[in-house]
């Protein structure tokens, strides 16, 4: 297992390899490569931004299906689910909103451009390598949504002629999973391409002992990297993400929710492709990015099998990222230049005729700078971005940055400062749905400013790790929906939005056997001194792995647990308070000769009754029986 919160653990990349790919290796080792800290790739030690990273040894001891429960694990990120799987998945990261968090999927923007945010419930890949996640406003570094931090998923490479891998697995609520994963590598040249089928019957969300709310995902994903010559590289990616959500709704509006024969059907499309160069000038070492990236959204609604309305979102990306690196005596130097432009072409429909009908195209233009400079165990970072937009005022955020190692005792200082915006989502400025919601034209970017210090500590010759981080930031024009009104209508806040908090994680190999991770977070989130809703005050996880080198069986154990928070009853527009929660899971594996094991794994298994969503009734416990294929 590996969790790495800086000065920790190890991974090999390919210096600006795009998408970067990730390995877990072992803990002895002290080349921890992180992209999400300078857009580039970027030793752990010049890094001062607060960076964690789950690789391919974490998720499996994680062993949850969704990308989100895996995330549990990471300080600061807390889960909200509609429900069962497949049902809206949100992700906040340090008391932001879940619009605030920047997603990226093997590089590429994954928030849907309708809605500028990225929906966790149908992230369930079996290709995955690794998920890094950095705190705090980013938008200095990438652009607008990332206030309160930017989260990257990244895809398996190839490391052999050819690797096969295949999971066959079914268990509780009548899920059914089934993946192939296919690759191979030949010199610089390699191709990877992956299949994957997640099915369940669901629970009752409702909770009115009526039907059940099933879910269907369907992902295939194809990438490769071809060397054009020596220095140059050509590297694609493409995923497509199909889903079937069936979901309960509030049908006469007393604020619980009623069984109805409701479905989203969801058809995303994520697609790169990058052109990769380095070359030497002079005493300067240059490295190219020229990239072309697009997300395509598409979902349909329906009830009874008809459908009611649809919504299109694409986006289009390009950019081109140069950096250079040189030496000035004692000093390292970096410098990241970034062009960058956006456009997005949006359109819903609801019926000819219908008032909610529109078609909007929007534009955007940033240009950025990013430097670094390390000399010995001092490292000093910043960064500035300025961004040209179609419909609002240009906009500029920046962030510094500072990190002094004190090698005699293992530790590290770091502080940041920064500020990050976040725009008004298309259907927060012109939603129109006459029966409950307007959308309002003159709402203003939010803009949040915030700091952190943090110490990082060494322990046990390197075996040991742990991280402590204290954390402030304001919100300002902070966007919310104002039901007093009728319709319902976006309003900036004329209150500011304060949050602080303190994260603290520890990582433990104990022996070649056991490994260990625990983090805890503590957490203030209010608007003009009201607790804002579900940002819970408590956040813990445990995650234990034991997997001894000559022995063929292996096990893993986690403990999540969320402390209490608000939200809002519906049918009186009134606070309430959802209870703490833990949930249990584990699981034990057995290889019954190489690359063949068959596994067990339990997901809850307390059978915890909790609510992420007031109103919204979540699994109970699960049990899943498992195969797994493999070939490298």
């Amino acid at each position: 297992m590996r969790i790495r919160t800086r000065h920790q653990l190890c991974l090999a990349a390919t210096w600006l390899t795009v998408p970067i790919q990730l390995h877990a290796q072992t803990p002895d080792q002290e080349d921890v490569i992180y992209v999400t800290a300078a857009r580039i790739a970027l030793p752990a030690e010049q890094a001062t931004s607060s960076i964690s990273l789950l690789d391919a040894d974490m998720l499996d001891a994680r062993g949850a299906s969704f990308a989100a429960d895996a995330l549990r694990a990471v300080p600061g990120l807390a889960v909200s689910r509609s429900g069962a799987p497949g049902s809206l998945t949100q992700i906040r990261a340090r008391g932001s909103e879940a619009n605030h968090v920047l997603v990226l999927i093997d590089g590429v923007e994954a928030s849907n451009p309708f809605t500028g945010e990225a929906d966790f419930s149908h992230y369930a890949f079996d290709d995955l390598a690794s998920i890094e996640v950095a705190r705090g406003e980013q938008s200095a570094l990438w652009g607008a949504d990332a206030i309160g931090g930017v989260i990257r998923l990244n895809s398996r490479r190839p490391q052999n002629r050819l690797d096969l891998g295949a999971r066959l697995e079914g268990g509780s609520f009548d899920t059914r999973r089934l993946s192939v994963q296919v690759g191979g590598e030949i010199g610089d040249h390699w191709l990877s391409g992956s299949a994957s089928d997640y099915r369940s019957d669901g629970i009752d969300v409702a909770g009115l002992g009526g039907e059940r709310d099933g879910y269907v995902n369907t992902v295939i994903s194809l990438s490769g990297g071809y060397q054009i010559r020596e220095g140059w590289q050509l590297e694609g990616t493409a995923r497509r993400i199909a889903s079937e959500s069936e979901y309960d709704s509030d049908t006469d509006f007393d604020g619980r929710l009623d069984n109805v024969d409701l479905r989203t059907d969801g058809d995303t499309v994520l697609a790169r492709l990058a052109l990769l160069g380095e070359q030497q000038w002079g005493d300067v070492g240059l490295s190219h990015e020229v990239a072309l990236q697009l997300t395509d959204d598409t979902s349909r609604s329906r009830f009874a099998g008809a459908q009611t309305s649809r919504a299109l979102g694409q986006r289009l990306q390009a950019h081109y990222e140069v950096t250079g690196i040189w030496e000035t005596g004692p000093y390292q130097h970096r410098l990241t230049g970034l062009v960058e432009h956006d456009q997005d072409r949006l359109k819903s429909f609801s019926g000819n005729g219908a008032g909610s009908n529109q078609t909007r195209r929007l534009e955007a233009d940033a240009l950025a700078f990013d430097y670094g400079l390390s000399r010995g165990a001092f490292d000093v970072t910043g960064s500035v971005r300025h961004d040209v937009h179609s419909l609002f005022a240009d906009s500029t955020t920046w962030r510094v940055g500072a990190g002094w190692g004190f090698d005699p005792v293992g530790g590290r200082l770091r502080a940041n400062f920064g500020e990050a915006v976040k725009n008004p989502g298309i259907y927060e400025l012109f939603g129109f749905f006459p029966d409950f919601f307007t959308g309002n034209p003159e709402l203003a970017p939010e803009e949040s400013r915030g700091w952190e210090v943090a110490w990082d500590q060494s322990l046990l010759a390197g075996a040991a790790g742990v991280s402590v981080v204290y954390f402030s930031s304001e919100l300002e024009n902070e966007i919310y929906t104002d039901f007093g009104a009728f319709p319902a209508t976006a309003l900036n806040a004329a209150t500011r939005s304060d949050r602080r908090g303190v994260e603290m994680s520890a990582a433990w190999d104990i022996d070649p056997a056991w490994s260990l991770f625990a983090s805890v977070s503590l957490l203030e989130s209010e608007e003009n001194g009201v607790a804002e809703i579900r940002r819970p005050e408590r956040l813990a996880s445990l995650t234990l792995s034991w997997a001894p080198i000559d022995s063929p069986v292996s096990a893993s154990a986690t403990l999540d647990h969320t402390g209490d928070q608000t939200d809002t009853d519906f049918g009186t527009f009134q606070p309430v308070r959802l209870e703490a929660y833990s949930l249990v899971g584990g699981q034990v594996g057995w290889e019954v000769r190489e690359g063949v094991e068959i596994y067990a794994r339990g997901e809850n298994l307390l059978d915890e009754e909790y609510q992420d969503v007031f109103g919204y009734h979540t699994p109970g416990r699960g049990l899943y029986l498992g195969l797994r294929l493999s070939h490298r």
